[in-house]
């Protein structure tokens, strides 16, 4: 084999995985790689959040129809902790401060301030 030829071979196969990949993402970004025969019906199961508890097992909240199940997946098994989960109410969510963890430092500067006029 010269190495044309063999330029040739390796120069073919990469641009046949480059047809692959670049069709692939076309049927991604068009829906196609999602289709599961429910084509613009409302999905009933989602994966609300998922935690990594140690290396084996994992904590995840799956939503199915209007009820939150808390689960915790591991290598032998799955098991439900708690079903029915209440989430924060938006109203406590919007009356609840923001969490700042500089909010006391003026206040601290202010005594600072005021330490070193009375010390000087």
């Amino acid at each position: 084999m010269l190495a044309s030829e063999i330029f040739r071979l390796i120069f073919g196969f990469a641009a046949v995985l480059g047809m692959i990949g670049i069709c692939a993402l076309a049927a991604k970004k068009a829906g196609l790689a999602s289709m599961s025969g429910l084509s613009g019906a409302k999905r009933r199961l989602s994966m609300k959040e998922m935690l990594p508890i140690d290396a084996r097992r994992r904590l995840a909240i799956v939503k199915c129809d209007d009820t939150e199940y808390l689960i915790v997946l591991g290598p032998n098994g799955e098991t439900i902790i708690d079903k029915n989960l209440n989430g924060p109410d938006e109203e406590i969510l919007a009356e609840a401060p923001a969490a700042n963890p500089f909010a006391g430092v003026g206040d601290f500067a202010k005594k600072l301030r005021s330490v070193r006029k009375n010390a000087a």
